[in-house]
């Protein structure tokens, strides 16, 4: 009996995020063949009709959440509730996205890599020490000043627009 709701607080617990594709009769399906006796009617209970049944969830462990997966037989619901998992345990981990889908940053700024002098960078390194500064400040701050500088004698500089990227299977 304890394995039977085990399983049941397993699948509510997997299916408790589950969106409008999975259908609610392939779920009743799977509870009524885990549990082996047939589910209450919600409307009968006093629920709404085609509100999701209602039951206590208890936190089930990968391993349990892997193994009652694997008991269901119909491959679409099997994958999609491994898909489900997968994306579950994914949920918050590593660093936070900077990047649009196209690798480009959302934040303004480019990475670069830059070749200085030694004693000139270190001579940065201990400007943004003393200020409490970032290089980042610093190094945006310089920018700035050669820019205005430029644009003083010369006049203003446009940019050309950035092209778009062009995917390397049209062109091969």
């Amino acid at each position: 009996m304890a394995d039977k709701e085990k399983l049941k607080s397993g699948l509510a617990n997997l299916l408790s995020g589950a969106d409008q594709r999975v259908r609610q009769q392939k779920v009743k399906e799977v509870t009524e063949a885990i549990i082996g006796r047939s589910v209450e009617d919600p409307v009968a209970d006093g629920q709404q009709e085609g509100a999701p049944l209602q039951m206590d969830v208890e936190p089930a462990t990968l391993q349990e959440e892997t193994e009652l997966i694997n008991t269901i037989e119909d491959a679409e619901l099997k994958k999609e509730l491994q898909e489900r998992l997968r994306r579950k345990r994914m949920i918050g981990r590593g660093r936070p996205r900077k990047n649009d889908q196209l690798g480009r940053r959302t934040d303004g700024y480019e990475r670069t890599s830059l070749i200085i002098p030694v004693d000139k960078w270190a001579k940065i390194k201990e400007i943004a020490f003393i200020e409490t500064l970032t290089l980042k400040e610093i190094i945006e701050l310089a920018l700035d000043m050669v820019i205005d500088r430029y644009e003083s004698k010369h006049g203003e500089v446009k940019p050309q627009p950035q092209r778009p990227k062009k995917d390397i299977s049209e062109i091969f």
